[in-house]
Order: C-alpha cells, then sequence, then structure tokens
C-alpha cells in the first residue's frame, strides 16, 4: 500500500527544501507521491527537480489557508494512505516506514502522528488533551508561559506522560499527520472554515466522534522546527486564532448549538429590537429637526417629554405594520428594490395611521409636522438597520459561522455525488458529513438506527439527508422515518428524490433537489403527535360519522362497532389512523427495515393501504409513505376519504 505525501507551502522554500532534502536521505519505502500546494504561488521548479519520486505541485493562485489546501492536496492525491507533513518538517530515517506499519497494526486508527522533536533534539509537545473552557482561555491568552504552572494546562499538554510509548491520545497537532483515505471518506475533510488554526483538533475531534482512534506512535520520529508566526504575536496570527477559537466554540459548544438552533428566532427578535430603535431615533431626529425650524412656526414647539405619547404610538404602530407586511417572518430580501418596496409600504401604512390619529383623537401634542418628518426618518434608520443586519449575517455566514452540519446517509454514487455539491458550494452555509448505512453487512437496521441516532447527537447535525441508490429506497425510507424524533430535519435527495413527493417535484437543499420528508417538531415526539391526532378525531370528527364508520368497519370484516373502535382508540390500544394489524401473524414476511418504521405505531381502525386489499408489499410501502407526511391534517384527510363511501 502507498503513501502520498502533501505539504502546503506558504513562503516556507528553505524549510521546505529541507524537508525534500530529509525525505531524499530517508527514502521511504512506501512514498508514491509527492503533492505541494503552493500558496504562495512562486516558482518551485528548481526544488522539485530530482526529487526522487513523482512531484505534483497545485497552484491555487492565492492562499487559501492550510485546511483548504490540505483537502486540495488529498483531493488530487492518488495512494490510499496519505502523509501530511509542514514544510518545517524533516523525516527521519525509517519513520515513515513505522507509521505505515502501526496503521496496519491498528485497524481503528484513523490518524497516526510521530512522536516529534525540536530542532535541538528535545521534545514538542505534540500529542494534547482536549480542550475545556478554562485550557481554552488558558491557551490563548498572552500569558507567555505562565500558563504551564496550572494543573488544568499540565494535563492538557500531558506533561504527566513521558511520550515513550505509542498509544491513543485526543488530538496531535497538524504539523505531522498519517491519515487513512477511508477514515477521510467517513470523516470528511478538514473543515475549510479555518483558516489556519484549530482545523487539526476539530478533524480528531470528529475522527473519535466517527469512531476512529488518533494514535501517537512513539516509534516514530520527525523533527519540527515549529516556526509558527504566532509565538511571535503577529497580529494576523492573533486574528487567526481568535476566529479559529471563535469557529471551534461555535462548533463544539454545548450552549452554543442549542443557541444556534434558535437562530431564526435570534435572528428575529434582533430585527424586532432594531426596528424599535429606528422608530425611537426617527422621533427624536424628528422633534430635532422641528425645534431648528421652530422659528418659522406661529406655535412653538413643546418640551420633548410632551411628546412621549407620540413615540410609544410610534414605534406601536410601526411594528404593527411590518407585522402585517409580514416583514418578521421574512428578514430578508432578494435585493434592495424588494427591501425599499416592502419597508416602503410598511412605512406608508404605518404614516397614515399617525396622521389619521391626529384627526380622529383631537390629540394637540399630536404635531402633524412632527409626523410628516418621522416618515421618511423612519424608512431612512428601518431601511439601515435591515441592510446592517442582512450585511452583519452574510459577513458571518462567509466568515464559516453559522454553518448547518448535513449528515448525508447512503453508500453508493449519489451520495459521493451530493458530497461533492455541498462541499462545492459551501458558501451556502452546509457543512455535509457522510455515514455509511450499513455500516457492514453484518448491521442490522435497527442497530443502524442506533448508531445514527447517537451520531446525530455526538456531531450536533441539524440536517439528516437520505441519498439512496433505486435498490436502497425501502432501507433508507425505513431509517429516515425511524430518526424523526432526533430533532434534526429528514430530506430525501438524489435521483429517486421525486418519489417522496406528494407532487413529484423535488425541492431544494442548497445545490441538491430535495424533500423535506420531516421538519423538527418544537419538542413533541411522533408519538406525542399521533396520539394529540387521535383525540381530537375521537372528540371532534368521529361523533359526526359514526354511521359511515358503522359501516366501514362492517364492510372491513371488522366484529366491533364504532363504540368499541372509539373505546380502543380513546385508551391508546389503536389509532384512528395507523399501520395494519400485523400482529395477527407476528410481522411474518415482513422485512426487517420495515418494521423498524412501523413498530412505533398502533395499528389503525383506518390504515393509508386502506385500498390496497391483500396486496402485503402494497400496503407496507403506501403505510411507509404515510409515515413520512404524517400530520394532524393528512389523518383528517385519510380518515374522512377512508369513511367517505361508507353507507
Amino acid at each position: 500500500m502507498g503513501v502520498s505525501l502533501i505539504v502546503v507551502h506558504y513562503r516556507t522554500r528553505e524549510p521546505l527544501t529541507r524537508l525534500l532534502e530529509s525525505l531524499r536521505a530517508a527514502n521511504p519505502r512506501p512514498l508514491r507521491e509527492i503533492v505541494i500546494v503552493n500558496n504562495s504561488g512562486e516558482p518551485l521548479g528548481d526544488l522539485t527537480r530530482g526529487a526522487g519520486w513523482p512531484v505534483r505541485v497545485l497552484d491555487p493562485k492565492r492562499n487559501v489557508g492550510y485546511a483548504r489546501g490540505v483537502n486540495a492536496g488529498i483531493r488530487a492525491s492518488s495512494e490510499e494512505d496519505l502523509l501530511i507533513l509542514n514544510p518545517d518538517v524533516t523525516v527521519e530515517p525509517g519513520s515513515v516506514e513505522t507509521l505505515e506499519r502501526a496503521a496496519r497494526e491498528r485497524p481503528r486508527a484513523g490518524i497516526l502522528a510521530p512522536r516529534l522533536l525540536n530542532p535541538d533534539g528535545t521534545l514538542q509537545l505534540s500529542a494534547r488533551r482536549f480542550y475545556n473552557w478554562r485550557t481554552l482561555l488558558l491557551r490563548r491568552a498572552p500569558l507567555f508561559g505562565l500558563d504551564r504552572k496550572s494543573r488544568d494546562v499540565r494535563e492538557h499538554l500531558m506533561l504527566d506522560w513521558d511520550h515513550r510509548d505509542t498509544r491513543p491520545v485526543d488530538w496531535v497537532i497538524g504539523a505531522a499527520l498519517y491519515v487513512r483515505r477511508g477514515a477521510v471518506r467517513d470523516v470528511g475533510l478538514m473543515d475549510e472554515r479555518y483558516f489556519l488554526y484549530f482545523e487539526d483538533v476539530d478533524w480528531c475531534q470528529r475522527m473519535w466522534r466517527h469512531g476512529y482512534e488518533v494514535v501517537y506512535c512513539a516509534d516514530a520520529t520527525m523533527r519540527h522546527e515549529h516556526a509558527r508566526s504566532s509565538a511571535q504575536l503577529d497580529p494576523r496570527s492573533v486574528r487567526a486564532h481568535a476566529a479559529g477559537l471563535l469557529r471551534f466554540a461555535e462548533k463544539w459548544s454545548a450552549v452554543l448549538y442549542v443557541v444556534s438552533g434558535a437562530r431564526r428566532r435570534i435572528r428575529q427578535i434582533l430585527t424586532l429590537l432594531l426596528d424599535v430603535l429606528a422608530a425611537v431615533v426617527a422621533c427624536a431626529a424628528a422633534y430635532g429637526i422641528r425645534a431648528l425650524l421652530d422659528p418659522w412656526f406661529d406655535r412653538p414647539v413643546h418640551p420633548i417629554g410632551s411628546y412621549s405619547g407620540l413615540l410609544f404610538f410610534t414605534v406601536g404602530v410601526t411594528v404593527a405594520a411590518l407585522l402585517w407586511n409580514g416583514l418578521y417572518r421574512r428578514v430578508t430580501f432578494t435585493d434592495r428594490i424588494e427591501r425599499v418596496f416592502l419597508l416602503g409600504q410598511a412605512v406608508i401604512q404605518a404614516g397614515l395611521l399617525l396622521m389619521a390619529a391626529t384627526f380622529l383623537f383631537q390629540m394637540p401634542r399630536y404635531s402633524r409636522v412632527l409626523v410628516l418628518l418621522v416618515g421618511p426618518l423612519l424608512f431612512a434608520f428601518l431601511y439601515v438597520s435591515r441592510g446592517l443586519l442582512a450585511r452583519l449575517e452574510a459577513g458571518a455566514r462567509a466568515q464559516g459561522f453559522a454553518f448547518r452540519r448535513v449528515l448525508l446517509l447512503g453508500s453508493g454514487g449519489e451520495v459521493d455525488r451530493a458530497r461533492a455539491a455541498l462541499e462545492a458550494s459551501r458558501e451556502e452555509g452546509y457543512e455535509p458529513l457522510h455515514a455509511r448505512v450499513p455500516s457492514s453487512p453484518e448491521e442490522t437496521p435497527e442497530a443502524a438506527s442506533a448508531r445514527i441516532r447517537a451520531l446525530i447527537e455526538s456531531e450536533r447535525v441539524q440536517i439528516v439527508c437520505a441519498v439512496p441508490e433505486p435498490d436502497e429506497v425501502p432501507y433508507l425510507l425505513a431509517l429516515a422515518s425511524s430518526l424523526r424524533d432526533t430533532g434534526a430535519a429528514v430530506w430525501w435527495a438524489g435521483s429517486v428524490a421525486h418519489l417522496a413527493s406528494a407532487s413529484g417535484e423535488p425541492r431544494r437543499l442548497g445545490p441538491l433537489e430535495a424533500n423535506l420528508l420531516h421538519a423538527p417538531s418544537r419538542g413533541f415526539s411522533l408519538r406525542a403527535r399521533k396520539r394529540m391526532s387521535d383525540l381530537l378525531l375521537s372528540f371532534l370528527i368521529a361523533p359526526w360519522r359514526w354511521g359511515r364508520l358503522r359501516a366501514y368497519l362492517a364492510s372491513r370484516g371488522e366484529s366491533i362497532g364504532p363504540g368499541e373502535a372509539w373505546r380502543q382508540v380513546l385508551a391508546g390500544e389503536r389509532s384512528w389512523v395507523g399501520r395494519s394489524r400485523y400482529e395477527a401473524d407476528l410481522w411474518t414476511g415482513v422485512p426487517d427495515w420495515a418494521r423498524l418504521a412501523l413498530e412505533p405505531l398502533r395499528p389503525g381502525v383506518v390504515s393509508p393501504g386502506n385500498g390496497r386489499g391483500a396486496d402485503r408489499s402494497g400496503r407496507l410501502e403506501s403505510e411507509l409513505a404515510y409515515l413520512s407526511r404524517f400530520s394532524l391534517a393528512e389523518d383528517l384527510r385519510i380518515f374522512l376519504r377512508a369513511t367517505e363511501g361508507a353507507r
């Protein structure tokens, strides 16, 4: 098995020269090719000639950052194992062979790292325990080495270990990484939102969460100059550190994850507060203008406190007009023209109400001049505040914040294409992950469901998207249905996306054609919502369909009447709309994947596959499809339709 070496070069000509010289001296047998990502854009032909291995130089035309450079190198490389080295690393003889051997001996290892030494031969602390909030603050504050006196920091740096044995560790610095391509396929590439720092700890964290180990290989030794500009407190480096820290916290903090889930609500509240502020400022500015123009008016302007009623009325009318025009459900605009028209329409309505109030209620303190001045000022402040908020949001998204994590399910070419499409359009705010289901031929559907549920929780996944091959449709449909109460939105994409659409027309999930199978509920599980549906039908619908229900049950050969059916539903033994009574034959012949999806449902007095008769596969298909689109309205529609023809 061969190894591709990937090096990201940015103004590191001399260290890169030493790295290539050390490779020629060590002559690692597994090495097959060298891929250099040239972020500097300078000519490197004199360095790569005579390297001893095929060398490809990728020129992205600009400094794209470390993570994006590594990812470009991984995509361009061809070997199954990857060795990612900083240019300021030099390879000791036998180190690459030792890493390759350790990788073969540890099949669960996703990342292996050599023991790094400083140029003077002393140990470099390259293996770390994961950050907690104390070590994060202490390590990233400019304490000039004083942080190492902290017990938390010493434990984080693993100073209680002599680094002489090979062992799994939480994470290793990204200067020298031996990575399995198979692990990259499952875990994903480096997160390109990190420009320079924190991409290594993020990658290791994701490896562990996907079931791979990160292994410190003490028998493989390399030297690292560790000449990071961060050590010199360069302003650009400090900014990169701060940005990486914020992205890492936004990605992995449980608190920020919960906050991120309510981002739409937070954005609406922030918009409301800014609108109130705009109305207050508009009133204050109008009063200031009126005061300046006071010599030209016969009636003097009153003290500002006298207009408090006008202020509160202006704020209330402005918010009401914006609410009436749907400008809190929708807080972004297609372009400036749309923003002008929609905000202008709301402001005109608010202005007319204000002016009408001055006539209808004869309020002496409601100066009509002030009202006339408030209108254009209010529009200007609303236009500016909404524009600033949109730019702030777009800027945060461009910097890699507020991403939504998409877990792609599938195992064929469809899911690979979906992942490539999401990777290529990260600016739309999606971060793709991938999980193979089943992970092995022996994995049962129940085990696959439990594994994916754990992954959704640990990776803080907001969106699950099943991307099946045609022969995976029933399995993935059932699996996706079993994930409905995880709190993640469940989508269905790929060439068969239309199969999950009632209209046959797929919608879009970023660049993908997809259909939304299930939107996250507001805290109610599927079973709870089914129970609510049953109770509503029991008390509001079934009593008015009593005769038709009796005829329906008789036509189905049921031995019970509507009263007993009503009792069974009220007792929770059945649902008004549910699956067929598979218990009668103990699920004989029903595939495991279908049971997995249908078992949470109670048997129904009416079933979605009612018209399928003895066609067992037809009933299964229609009941699985019903599960994917369940709603209270859907239950009502099925119940009324089933009992409509029975008399």
